[in-house]
């Protein structure tokens, strides 16, 4: 099995509804997106995912979430935006662009992982 994962940031801020604490109120972070994809095999290049490709695939859906304030994305207006609803957001935006690419993929979304801040993640994956 063959894992490729890609890493990037994006900054915006959020409120977490009823939440008990401080993140009640308006904050930011300089989140961390980590995604990872799986293959059995390779292409004739010998790559499982070109870094490119996965670079491109993810670069929109962090453009969507960049220097926004969360809780005004459509997504996040029947749901509070926490770093698990941020992974199953991106999650899901990837998995409509890998569909809807041209070229089929070998490789398989495997994970979405999100930090609001170290030591604090989040993880996205579905199961089989």
């Amino acid at each position: 099995m063959f894992i490729v994962s890609v890493e990037t940031t994006f900054a915006a801020s959020h409120i977490i509804p009823d939440y008990p604490g401080l993140c009640s109120r308006l904050h930011g972070h300089n989140w961390t997106v980590a995604v990872s994809w799986s293959s059995e095999g390779l292409d004739p290049l010998g790559m499982a995912l070109d870094f490119h490709e996965a670079e491109n695939l993810l670069a929109p859906v962090i453009e969507e979430l960049d220097h926004s304030h969360l809780n005004d994305h459509p997504f996040f207006k029947e749901r509070p935006p926490t770093s698990e609803q941020v992974a199953f957001f991106i999650f899901g935006r990837l998995k409509e662009k890998m569909h809807s690419r041209n070229k089929p993929f070998s490789v398989r979304l495997d994970q979405v992982s999100v930090t609001e801040m170290a030591p604090f993640k989040a993880i996205y994956r579905e199961t089989s």
